[in-house]
């Protein structure tokens, strides 16, 4: 069941990991996976945990270095624009590493526009484990 956030404010999910929301829409889906929505964008997140003291440079590997960064958290993105139903859907696709935890979200936007809102939304996101030494 979805969870009405009015005024917008910290939502803490699971394995470390938080976000800073405006005024949306968020709920668990059946699958275990995380969103959250507004009049125009929608934010799908994955979280999976790993190895506990793995670091956040190991779990993103070589072939991806970070581009970005965030309270706790290295990771990288890219932008994809994809047809749907005679309209063009641009996310904005994100792979976040902390300490023993993955990330994976997609920002959903109707306009190009829109992709630094998409962008900030992933920069609000923290995550409070330590990182391994």
């Amino acid at each position: 069941m979805a969870t009405l956030l009015e005024t917008g404010g910290q939502v803490v999910l699971w394995a470390g990991w938080s976000l800073q929301l405006p005024p949306s829409y968020h709920q668990v889906n059946d699958d275990g996976s995380w969103s959250a929505w507004g009049a125009d964008w929608a934010l799908d997140i994955h979280i999976l945990e790993v190895a506990e003291h793995a670091p956040p440079e190991q779990l993103l590997g070589s072939e991806h270095p970070a581009t970005l960064a965030g309270q706790g958290w290295l990771g990288f993105g890219h932008v994809l624009a994809e047809s749907e139903a005679d309209a063009t859907v641009y996310r904005l696709a994100g792979t976040l590493a902390a300490t023993g935890t993955l990330m994976s979200c997609w920002v959903s936007c109707q306009s190009e526009e829109r992709l630094a809102f998409a962008k900030g939304l992933i920069q609000s996101i923290s995550n409070a484990k330590p990182r391994a030494a």
